[in-house]
């Protein structure tokens, strides 16, 4: 799920070299401009709805692999990740690409990619704080990876991105009891899944997304309470490839806004989104209006997306100064964020998180309190982002506890 990525810059040193183009014996080799890491996480997961686990349960969450390349003019970074989940986190393997792209670093700090890169809309680097990020990953608006190109201007006062994603990021690998469509990192509509899924034989993707977004950083001003800030504005295109032989568009816009004082900081982010889709009668669940909703597809599993909708965020975090022992960068915080369904008369799902994340050394930990309802990852209403069960009306909990070491 979440992945706050952990990031290496390497810059290359000019060493002065001796006679005949010998560097002096006490000269240091310049950095190399490759990197190499990745990361190892473990979790102890416990849900209030899951009769089976009732003392919840401890297993592997993500090993990956990252590898970057920085020279100053030519940018490039990868990550594969494998996730073994235990039984209680549905007993399933798969391996997925999160991200490969390849780029240019230009004189004034604007940079091109050229891949399968973040898509730029909305709170970046994300809209979030804790592990489980919010309603909008799950919805495919936080933290997504498509393939195309991205060009984002210089930093400074004023800042914007441009990119184009002919397609999504693509599927990978898992085990037999995942649905092949949604062996993937990113939240993308996707195809249905007779087996795994909801059966519905829709069978459509992401074509042709044009996001482009606009973030400003107004100077502080005497007597405002927030020291940095950020005012931004997204927006986003894209068709439903309807494998039926019709295309359909799907548009989202986004405002959002980051203040800093100090060690608090506060995120609010207001996102709107309408698909069009062009599905039979017959291509549907539970009699359902079957253009009321999506296949999404992610880590494995499909579920239902209404096609209207508005999420709401807001965080609030605060950074605790000092260290004890050997654990610092102490963070607590409070996220909150929720969809309201435009479409069919659904219920509106919840999602709010109350956690601590702290470090020590190359290990980071994440203690999360998840409190939803209508939520595939914090509820049994798996079908929950589009029509709900009315036996699942209330609130179910979610306790995450993870460690992860980042080499």
């Amino acid at each position: 799920m979440s992945n706050h990525i952990f990031k290496c810059a390497c810059l290359g040193a000019a060493l002065a070299t001796g006679a005949l183009g010998c560097s002096p014996a006490w000269a240091e080799e310049p950095a190399s401009p490759l990197t190499v890491g990745g990361a190892v996480r473990f979790n102890y997961i416990y849900k209030s709805w899951q009769d089976d686990y009732k003392s919840g349960f401890f297993g592997l969450d993500t090993v990956r692999l990252d590898v970057g390349y920085d020279d100053g003019f030519r940018i490039a970074s990868a990550q594969y990740r494998y996730n073994n989940f235990p039984k209680g986190q549905g007993g399933y393997r798969e391996h997925f690409l999160h991200h490969a792209w390849a780029g240019l670093r230009f004189d004034d700090k604007s940079e091109v990619h050229l891949g399968v890169d973040k898509v730029p809309f909305g709170l970046l680097p994300f809209a979030s704080n804790n592990f489980y990020q919010s309603i909008a990953f799950y919805t495919g608006f936080e933290d997504k990876y498509d393939a195309g190109i991205t060009y984002a201007s210089r930093p400074g006062a004023l800042e914007w991105q441009l990119a184009y994603f002919p397609r999504d990021g693509g599927y990978y690998g898992g085990s037999d009891n995942t649905a092949p469509a949604a062996n993937r990192y990113s939240y993308n509509i996707v195809k249905d899944d007779d087996e795994h899924g909801y059966g519905t034989g829709q069978d459509d993707s992401e074509r042709n997304t044009v996001v482009a977004r606009l973030a400003w950083h107004p100077e502080a001003r005497g007597g405002w309470p927030f020291d940095e800030q950020e005012l931004g504005l997204s927006l986003l295109r894209g068709d439903i490839r309807n494998h039926a032989g019709r295309d359909t568009p799907r548009r989202a816009a986004a405002v959002h806004y980051r203040g800093k004082a100090g060690p608090v900081t506060l995120m609010l982010q207001a996102l709107r989104y309408n698909y069009r889709t062009g599905h039979e009668a017959t291509q549907t669940y539970g009699g359902l209006d079957p253009n009321t909703f999506v296949i999404v597809g992610g880590f494995g599993y499909p579920y239902p997306v209404a096609t209207k909708g508005d999420i709401h965020i807001a965080n609030l975090s605060y950074d605790i100064p000092g260290r004890i022992g050997p654990f610092g960068g102490f963070k607590v915080y409070n996220d909150y964020s929720v969809l309201h369904k435009r479409v069919g008369g659904y219920k509106r799902s919840v999602q709010n998180v109350t956690g601590l994340s702290f470090a020590a050394g190359k290990w980071v930990f994440y203690a999360d309190f998840v409190l939803g309802k209508h939520h595939p990852y914090v509820s049994p209403d798996y079908g929950g982002l589009a029509s709900t069960d009315g036996k699942y009306d209330g609130y179910a909990r979610r306790v995450n506890l993870q460690a992860g070491y980042y080499f």
